[in-house]
């Protein structure tokens, strides 16, 4: 039986998402991701039934086993599927335990800490409940250099519940190996459906290009949310800090107002990057901040995804 409470998902949650709804563009031969299965006969997905061939019909979708059988025509009839097949990434490497950020927690009012996995997770949640409340199917991928976590396409209580428990087992800890798990993940999904990928995106972005354009030659649709923490942008420190990477360990003594501004510009010029790479191949972007409350942060994602 599912639980009633969970770390990265709580009551409000659910009653803010509730009446939200999570379209897009091409995820579904040609049609936007609906809420249910059609009613409609169409020639899409699913066999459905025959019916008798009339003029105009198009003769490839005759079924010519029948023919041979019975001497007449008949049309194959599909159903129409509707419901999206998603699949949430989230990059659980050491580098996303970093956090300065202060959110309020909505089960005490209070302001709380959290890292870049922590607010990553609350976003997988959210866009995990939004997904199968709208009857569609919807998994999860944890990974750091290789995958950690894997829950297959669902739906219902007790799939979300699986997925908000495992999340919250899973930690930060290891290196990352973002493009080359992006290329695993891409030959691992059945079918044609949407990939959102939730991320700081550590990795080189030429080899991240090459992995979207993996995922984009199978037809996937591809969600990138970009998650930073606010001070990976500024370097707002007032002075001499050590440094320690958090995936192999190593330390860098600075003192940041002698490299602050080339910094900055170095920072937002990987975020342009990979934004117009994202553009140049139909992906929608998200630059998620940790500081900007989560859900203002679900809301700039449905709207971008909403009117491509």
């Amino acid at each position: 039986m599912p639980r009633l409470q969970y770390r990265f998902f709580k009551p409000t949650q659910a009653a803010q998402l509730r009446r939200m709804e999570f379209t897009v563009r091409g995820v579904v031969e040609g049609v936007y991701a609906g809420l249910h299965k059609s009613p409609h006969k169409g020639f899409s997905i699913e066999f459905a039934e025959h019916r008798e061939y009339v003029p105009g019909d198009e003769i490839k979708h005759l079924d010519w086993t029948v023919l041979a059988k019975t001497d007449r025509y008949y049309i194959k009839q599909y159903e129409q599927e509707t419901n999206m097949r998603a699949t949430i990434c989230i990059d659980a490497s050491a580098s996303m335990r970093f956090g300065t950020a202060s959110q309020v927690d909505p089960a005490t009012g209070k302001a709380m800490s959290v890292s870049k996995f922590e607010y990553a997770s609350v976003l997988a949640c959210s866009l995990a409940y939004m997904l199968s409340n709208q009857q569609d199917m919807v998994g999860l991928i944890g990974f750091d250099d290789k995958i950690r976590l894997e829950i297959p396409q669902g739906n219902g209580p007790s799939h979300l519940d699986q997925i908000f428990v495992s999340l919250e087992k899973l930690s930060p800890a290891r290196t990352t190996n973002l493009a080359d798990t992006l290329h695993m993940v891409a030959n691992k999904i059945p079918r044609r459906g949407l990939v959102i990928l939730i991320s700081d995106l550590f990795d080189d972005p030429d080899r991240l290009t090459s992995a979207f354009e993996h995922l984009r030659h199978f037809r996937h649709q591809l969600v990138v949310l970009h998650v930073m923490d606010r001070q990976e942008m500024l370097l707002n420190y007032n002075r001499p800090v050590t440094f320690e990477d958090m995936e192999d360990g190593s330390r860098l003594q600075i003192d940041p107002k002698n490299i602050r501004q080339e910094y900055q510009r170095e920072v937002q010029n990987f975020v342009d990057l990979i934004k117009r790479k994202c553009g140049q191949s139909r992906i929608d972007y998200v630059h998620a901040l940790t500081d900007v409350p989560w859900d203002k942060q679900i809301r700039d994602l449905m709207a971008r995804t909403s009117h491509r």
